[in-house]
């Protein structure tokens, strides 16, 4: 037991002096953590830039200005009186959508003819471009119903007769889960998830390949502590600090941020503590195979786009081929990112959530299992010399007697 304190004593004191990797082990998580919150702390799309080509100029056509110009989800741009002004605010990026009323528009409302409407967004980004069709549809829609009132009752149709014409099917929609669309609690976390993946597992990745590039790894290779108590005491301080980031990125996002965070606490930090048990230990492996820091920083910048992208967070699963589903599956982030969403998101319970966390648990006692039983002499590649204080690599234990053998040798001969 001293050993292993021996060992995460001295990984923690390294943790604090290096400058470097204290920022990344200690102010990155918080720093992402406010980084993502600023950027989606609007939440909610709204004042998107519209403007409105009136070429019929009456009383209806200023009406349906009027009700674009009130509608919140809306800013209005004056001062585009053509269709090329239109193109050219769209081309600029001034303006996000526009309406076209043409000429005649009154006229064939009032003669009970079709009237047409255009009406362009910009598509380029589908935020913009969704959000803009579902709020001018909303607003079109509330037009349309207010003049076929009018009409209504113009033609002699009772309030109740004219209200039941027009509702004669209606249609309640509840949008589940995240009934605001707030983008948000859509995508924030899922990043927030990744950021702790790649930094978590940073860390540890240097522990091993740190000791290699100062020669010292071979003072953990031959004494006597067992391999064991070496990668549980290199990783166990990386554990707790990943744990507290863990937690600390649970509240800032829920208290600053306004994340929705509904689900059973339990479960989330259950989650927390089976991905982190097999994202750290993970780490040691590829930090004790990479021969050093910069081919274990390349392996994370490799894996770091894909993750987010084949974890099926942003863009359905269901729509990827089996190839690739079958390839995130083998990854903790996929399983994690999704399971962290239903619980707190869609407020999923165990009975639910029990498969999910089979497979995380199955890939923490993996890492674990081959974290704690690495040969230390398998980490070793050198060539038969006795070269303990040069080079980047070290003598293999069972050939030490023979590199001996061979200096003296070769010392008698140069005699």
């Amino acid at each position: 037991m001293k050993q292993l304190w021996n060992i995460s004593h001295y990984e923690f004191l390294h943790i604090l002096k290096d400058p470097i990797l204290f920022i990344i082990v200690f102010i990155a998580p918080l720093f992402y953590c406010g980084l993502f919150g600023v950027v989606y702390f609007s939440a909610i799309l709204e004042d998107v830039p519209l403007a409105i080509v009136d070429q019929d100029q009456t009383v209806l056509s200023r009406e349906l200005l009027a009700a674009f110009a009130n509608d919140s989800s809306f800013r209005l741009v004056e001062g585009v009186d053509s269709y090329e002004e239109l193109e050219e605010g769209m081309r600029s990026g001034s303006l996000r959508a526009g309406i076209v009323i043409p000429r005649g528009f009154e006229q064939k409302l009032y003669q009970r003819s079709p009237s047409e409407l255009l009406a362009v967004y910009d598509a380029s980004n589908l935020i913009w471009g969704f959000n803009s069709r579902k709020f001018i549809r909303e607003v079109i829609n509330d037009f349309t119903t207010r003049h076929a009132a009018a009409y209504l009752l113009s033609a002699g149709c009772s309030p109740r007769e004219m209200e039941a014409l027009i509702n004669s099917v209606e249609c309640n929609i509840s949008p589940w889960y995240n009934p605001n669309f707030s983008y948000t609690n859509f995508l924030f976390m899922g990043l927030m998830m990744i950021a702790v993946h790649q930094l978590s597992i940073f860390g540890v990745c240097l522990s091993v390949t740190r000791e290699k590039e100062r020669k010292s790894w071979v003072h953990f290779v031959y004494t006597m502590v067992p391999a064991w108590k070496i990668a549980l005491g290199k990783t166990l301080p990386y554990l707790i600090i990943n744990f507290f980031n863990y937690a600390l990125v649970l509240f800032v996002s829920s208290r600053f941020v306004q994340v929705k965070i509904e689900g059973s606490v339990g479960l989330l930090i259950l989650l927390g503590v089976l991905y982190l048990l097999a994202i750290t230990f993970a780490g040691f492996i590829v930090s004790v195979h990479a021969p050093n820091s910069l081919q274990a920083t390349r392996y994370l910048m490799l894996l770091s786009l894909p993750l987010i992208m084949i974890s099926g967070y942003t863009w359905p699963k269901a729509y990827m081929p089996d190839i690739i589903n079958l390839v995130a599956a083998l990854f903790p982030s996929t399983w994690m990112t999704l399971g962290f969403r239903l619980v707190s998101i869609k407020n999923l319970g165990l009975d639910l959530m029990w498969p999910t966390l089979l497979v995380l648990s199955g890939m923490a006692l993996l890492a674990i299992f081959f974290a704690l039983s690495f040969k230390k002499e398998s980490v070793i590649r050198v060539d038969d010399a006795l070269s303990i204080n040069g080079g980047y690599s070290y003598p293999r234990k069972v050939n030490r007697l023979r590199a001996l053998r061979q200096q003296i040798g070769a010392k008698h001969l140069s005699c």
